[in-house]
């Protein structure tokens, strides 16, 4: 494929001050294995001054690992779809907002009323009610440990948690995601990120809103970051940054709200393009 270098008058393709990134379906495929293409536009993207931000709804230790992969050992990452900033150097928190303890704990009561399994995160571990083929396929792909807890509720009342999700079939998730979102709506921020997942959080909880935080310290403007995504929980840092590109594989409405649309493929290629775009276009 051939990286198009103006992507109309109003919005040419220029090198950024910060590329903002998703792992799972984007820069990570099916198989969870970074490209190599991927991993050197990372790297030529840094070599031209850029910084790069993984922007996840995994937990931190998780994504830790990936960023590592990617020759990211420093800087922050958003983890928790933005209800957490860390730095990757020290592993510290520099940011936390978690579900208030109330509605965490509804959220529970009425997902497993509803027989649906949760995954429940404290203290960046993940506590299951029970250890069936969710939590089995999410230590799988998280490459972590879970925690079995007979009684999810008395857990949160007790700490508030990062993040709540709900794992079910594809299909019952197109079905159940509208019903969360109208129950919690203005409350809780309810979204997919994988097709099994829902992800339920503080309702500032926002990926847009973790990459406001991190630009407002390191003093980078909106207009010069560009953010990469394939899912719902992406859809508002798409919107928010200068250039929000999406993969082609994600589903219409990610792809409406993007300026740029790309193969996952040539993420890679992309990001060369990007680094070596002239930076006074914006």
């Amino acid at each position: 494929m051939s990286i198009p270098l103006n992507l109309g008058a109003a919005r040419p393709l220029f090198r950024p001050d910060l590329v903002a990134a998703d792992l799972d379906g984007t820069l990570l495929p099916a198989d969870f294995v970074l490209p190599p293409a991927v991993v050197a536009g990372v790297a030529e993207l840094r070599q031209a001054g850029v910084s790069v931000v993984v922007t996840t709804g995994r937990m931190f230790q998780s994504a830790r690992r990936v960023a590592a992969e990617l020759g990211l050992t420093d800087g922050p990452i958003i983890c928790y779809q933005g209800a957490v900033i860390a730095d990757l150097g020290s592993g510290e928190w520099l940011f936390h907002k978690p579900l208030p303890s109330d509605l965490a704990a509804e959220v529970v009561r009425t997902v497993h009323g509803l027989g649906r399994h949760v995954n429940v995160f404290i203290d960046d571990r993940c506590h299951v009610a029970a250890l069936n083929e969710w939590a089995r396929l999410y230590m799988q792909t998280a490459k972590v440990d879970c925690t079995v807890d007979d009684d999810l509720v008395p857990l949160v009342l007790a700490q508030a948690p990062t993040k709540i999700v709900v794992a079910t079939s594809a299909d019952d998730v197109e079905r159940l995601l509208p019903e969360l979102q109208r129950r919690w709506q203005g409350t809780l921020y309810v979204t997919r990120s994988q097709p099994q997942y829902i992800e339920i959080s503080h309702v500032e909880a926002t990926k847009s809103r973790a990459l406001v935080s991190i630009c407002e310290r390191f003093g980078v403007r909106r207009e010069r970051v560009a953010a990469c995504g394939d899912g719902l929980n992406d859809i508002d840092m798409l919107q928010w940054a200068g250039l929000g590109v999406a993969v082609a594989e994600a589903e219409p409405a990610v792809l409406r709200a993007a300026d740029l649309v790309v193969p996952r493929a040539d993420l890679g290629k992309l990001f060369g393009a990007l680094a070596r775009a002239p930076r006074d276009r914006v």
